[in-house]
């Protein structure tokens, strides 16, 4: 049976764009296994996932269970969360190119950690355009309720300005830059060495959702493509090969 991945709805001919649901998107490609994608408007996840049995990936501070894509069926599995999802297609698909190759996985989850604990200045940016420029009507409301209340003010304010946006985009240069440091400190050009692994997907999956969200030719991305000499527009193309979309 085919494969199916579970993404996040968006208008127009945004096919995809969220940083999660492209790690998984970049995986099944690496991997060259084949699969459909079935998108879905935010309010719509937590019913269907419980329909289809796909189980949460979380639970949340009040103690209610967070039902969140990627998730992907496949035949009588259902798994969701990205790192799960790399584990369990590893161990089902023997013969495909490792995401996390044997040995690999204390110092790839350190990383990752490490990797996301650089970017809090980034979400204040990101966040308000994913309403305006990404999200169909179904989902904005959903969408602006629940990360109002993560953050604790209406997303309309959460995006800083003036001064403080320059600053903010300051901070995730400078995340970049030391992610940047630690990838070529590791002879490169990915985290392992010549062949990319489950790390290098979620860089790559932040770098689509930027390119996504604020816009291909928007100043927000080509700033970004001019950071390092390029580093970061040289990284994504490197794994254009894995970024096809299977709908």
């Amino acid at each position: 049976m085919t494969i199916i991945l579970y993404d996040i709805a968006a208008k127009g001919s945004i096919k995809t764009w969220s940083p999660n649901t492209w790690k998984a998107r970049y995986m099944l490609n690496y991997k060259g296994l084949s699969y459909k994608t079935l998108a879905l408007e935010f309010p719509d996840i937590e019913p269907e996932y419980k329909k289809l049995g796909i189980p949460p990936s979380a639970k949340k501070a009040d103690g209610k269970l967070s039902y969140t894509s990627p998730a992907i069926s496949d035949g009588d599995a259902r798994i969701t969360e990205s790192f799960r999802i790399a584990e369990y297609l590893d161990k089902t698909y023997p013969d495909t190119p490792k995401i996390i190759p044997a040995g690999s996985r204390p110092a790839q989850t350190g990383f990752y950690e490490y990797f996301f604990s650089h970017f809090k200045s980034l979400w204040p940016l990101l966040l308000p355009k994913v309403s305006v420029n990404i999200l169909n009507p179904e989902s904005v409301e959903y969408f602006e309720r629940t990360r109002s209340e993560m953050f604790g003010k209406p997303l309309a304010e959460l995006e800083p300005q003036g001064e403080a946006r320059a600053q903010s985009w300051k901070e995730v240069k400078e995340g970049f830059d030391q992610i940047g440091e630690q990838l070529s400190g590791r002879g490169g050009p990915y985290f392992l060495g010549e062949d990319p692994c489950f790390v290098d997907f979620a860089v790559a999956s932040l770098l689509q959702a930027l390119k996504h969200v604020f816009g291909p030719e928007s100043e927000e991305w080509k700033g970004v493509e001019e950071w390092d000499n390029g580093k970061w527009k040289k990284f994504l193309a490197s794994l254009d090969k894995y970024a096809s979309i299977e709908t």
